[in-house]
């Protein structure tokens, strides 16, 4: 587990952040680069070697854009089929491009983003992450994030998305849930609430792929050359983001 990464409630917040309302009313600190997150609207699949599956490929050009590394899902294909950094599935190419945690992890760092596997004890414990401004991957189990039970499999974590930020109760500062860029549907900015997030992620293993340094300290003139991008509408402009999914 990084060192540098604990439970989030209490923890100082290095990155965006600005109070707004959920789909469903409830007034929340939104917390992450949630609005630069929504222009990542991308569907797997975009490659040459016609992999469908290579979930974990587009979550890590989704990471690498958060540190100013601009790539295409292309270019990390042919990067990752050379390296040995992804499987093919022979005849289902629905099924193919996939990568182990790990390997995702070894393609960030070929790009110049370290990274590591890791196992996350908590959603609290993930929300600290965001909150210090690390790039994220998870693994989770598609049918039970998409109700869709066509994509459970045998329940295990089957699909990767990028967490981009977080929602806390303005209040009491509770943790009510996860924004998420998925590839499997093409949608960014996609609220899953913490029942959710349990058990699509913690109840399959809490497979995470974490960045070992910020994208604040990597990148801070992307993330504070125009402030009022973050501030323009606090009260809000997360109700106008897609709807939440749990």
């Amino acid at each position: 587990m990084i060192g540098v990464v604990r439970e989030g409630q209490g923890l100082a917040v290095l990155v965006p952040s600005e109070y707004g309302l959920l789909a469903d009313g409830h007034r929340a600190l939104i917390i992450g680069a949630i609005r630069a997150a929504t222009a990542f609207h991308h569907r797997q699949g975009e490659n040459s070697a016609d992999l469908r599956g290579d979930c974990g490929i587009v979550c890590c050009v989704d990471v690498l854009d958060q540190f100013g590394v601009n790539r295409s899902e292309a270019d990390l294909v042919r990067h990752a089929l050379a390296c040995g950094e992804l499987h093919i599935e022979i005849g289902q190419p629905d099924a193919s491009g996939w990568t182990y945690p790990g390997e995702q992890a070894a393609i960030l760092g070929d790009y110049g983003v370290p990274a590591h596997p890791d196992l996350a004890p908590s959603l609290e414990w993930l929300a600290g992450a965001v909150q210090l401004g690390h790039g994220i991957i998870i693994g989770v189990n598609a049918g039970v994030l998409w109700n869709n039970p066509g994509n459970l499999g045998t329940g295990e974590a089957n699909h990767a998305v990028t967490v981009t930020g977080i929602a806390r109760d303005a209040g009491d500062n509770a943790l009510l849930g996860f924004y998420v860029n998925d590839s499997g549907t093409g949608l960014s900015a996609q609220f899953v609430s913490c029942q959710l997030m349990t058990a699509a992620f913690m109840r399959t293993g809490g497979y995470c792929v974490i960045t070992d340094i910020s994208y604040v300290h990597a990148a801070p003139a992307r993330w504070h050359a125009a402030p009022a991008r973050w501030h323009a509408a606090p009260a809000s402009w997360a109700a106008d983001l897609p709807r939440h999914c749990g």
